[in-house]
């Protein structure tokens, strides 16, 4: 069921005297038997005649002959057209608006989305044959593959991000053409590759993708760094070279963009941290350096500063080991170290890096992770001293204290108590311990004593 605000809009520009059609993304959508997630409208009207029509609209494109009508959603709504020479391998430098649907349909980029369909009649113009290659399966280029890539770069990553969502293959003429013309993604902007990768990231069939982008040549122009690992044998536990089992973990990763991010990047640096030991080749220090080079690589595809400290907190810890003998603390501990909205992400990381390696081989020891950390987030236990049950001002106060850095050291030390055990976090257990703490102060004011 299409929105009332699509229908009204064909409507009243087909009844003012010009043909109109849903083209795009939408109408693959909407054969694909998918809810679209926006819609465009392609007519002969021209722009200034779009903006008599309806009461409220925004010039958001009108050199491109596009503007945005705002009803109870807005609608892209574009002049029939065709394009003239790319000037910068991403838009056209001139451009002349046509009559007829078929000449706009001719400068778009893949068959599959360069189909018109009106929702009044139901009539689909298919002149491409988009509908046979989405039965088929197969991203396919409009025409000469080679000319529609050299028109726009970001073509190249469309395309297989389009294979990623939709779970397609790309025809091989088109794919050769993509192989030809990589190099056109250089001249792209960062930040619109970065929203081509967030996509094609969150897809269903990531790994083929990612796979293709190094195949096609065209992940140097994206994470170069990745490449490095390309050919680096690891460890006998390890199945696939470096480059290949970041792209597996970031495969096994729940589709969230922090996740799949970190699964890429998780050993990015282990090329610079290999050494030869008795069990095979061995990576001392790298997820610290993994850690390092996430903000660049992050920063240099435009995203957001909250999402890179982010990743970079997952690719830091993710190198952390737990046995069922060795208790809870050390899952308390992780959670404090990266914060309660990243452990459930850290606990997948460190899950499909481990999958990444061992297959289904210890399937087990996996579950009893995954219930170890259900434990540590149902029971909530304070991750930093001002969580704990006593507070600073009555610590001071029954043991005679001055604020200084002995407070905080007692205050560390019944943290860590009660990380080993939760059940010391109560006011007068946690006092009780405070008071032995100052004993042994008072014989010696240089030295904390371990943990009781």
């Amino acid at each position: 069921m299409l929105p009332e605000a699509v229908i009204q809009c064909v409507t009243t520009l087909k009844q003012a005297g010009y043909p109109a059609y849903l083209v795009g993304g939408c109408v693959r959508d909407i054969l694909l038997g998918h809810e679209p997630q926006d819609f465009d409208v392609a007519t002969s009207a021209p722009p200034a005649v779009v903006q008599q029509l309806f009461p409220r609209v925004i010039p958001t494109g009108l050199p491109f002959g596009t503007v945005t009508v705002m009803l109870s959603l807005p609608i892209e709504v574009t002049t029939f057209r065709s394009d003239g020479r790319y000037k910068d391998g991403r838009h056209p430098a001139e451009i002349k608006f046509a009559t007829d649907i078929e000449t706009d349909l001719a400068r778009r980029d893949f068959t599959i989305n360069a189909m018109a369909w009106d929702p009044l009649t139901g009539t689909l113009i298919d002149p491409w044959g988009g509908q046979a290659d989405l039965k088929a399966g197969l991203i396919r280029a409009v025409g000469d593959p080679a000319e529609r890539f050299s028109e726009d770069g970001l073509r190249l990553l469309r395309a297989v991000r389009f294979s990623s969502q939709l779970k397609f293959d790309i025809e091989p003429n088109t794919r050769s053409a993509l192989s030809q013309e990589a190099s056109r993604l250089a001249c792209v902007a960062k930040e619109r590759i970065g929203q081509e990768l967030t996509m094609l990231l969150l897809g269903e069939a990531v790994l083929p993708a990612l796979r293709l982008l190094v195949d096609l040549g065209l992940l140097k122009y994206i994470i170069p760094e990745l490449l490095k690992g390309q050919g680096m044998e690891q460890s006998r536990l390890h199945r696939e070279d470096v480059l290949g089992h970041n792209l597996r973990t970031c495969s096994l990763t729940p589709p969230l963009l922090p996740l799949r991010l970190a699964g890429l990047l998780h050993d990015v640096g282990k090329p610079g941290k290999f050494q030869d030991g008795p069990h095979g080749r061995m990576f001392p220090g790298h997820a610290s350096r993994s850690a390092a080079l996430v903000p660049p690589i992050l920063a240099r595809l435009r995203y957001s500063r909250k999402l890179i400290k982010q990743v970079t907190i997952l690719v830091e810890n993710h190198m952390f080991f737990w046995r069922p003998d060795h208790g809870l603390a050390p899952l308390r501990r992780l959670a404090a170290q990266v914060g309660w909205d990243n452990f459930p992400l850290e606990i997948e990381l460190i899950k499909a890096d481990r999958m990444s390696i061992w297959g289904d081989s210890k399937r087990a020891n996996i579950r009893e992770l995954e219930a170890a950390a259900r434990q540590i987030m149902a029971e909530h236990p304070p991750l930093s001293p001002a969580e704990l049950a006593l507070k600073s001002e009555d610590l001071m106060k029954a043991l005679g204290l001055e604020p200084g850095p002995l407070v905080g050291k007692i205050r560390q030390y019944l943290l860590e108590a009660v990380w080993e055990d939760p059940a010391l976090n109560a006011p007068e257990q946690l006092l009780a311990l405070a008071r032995k703490q100052i004993d042994y102060h008072r014989q010696d004011s240089t030295q904390l004593v371990g943990k009781k």
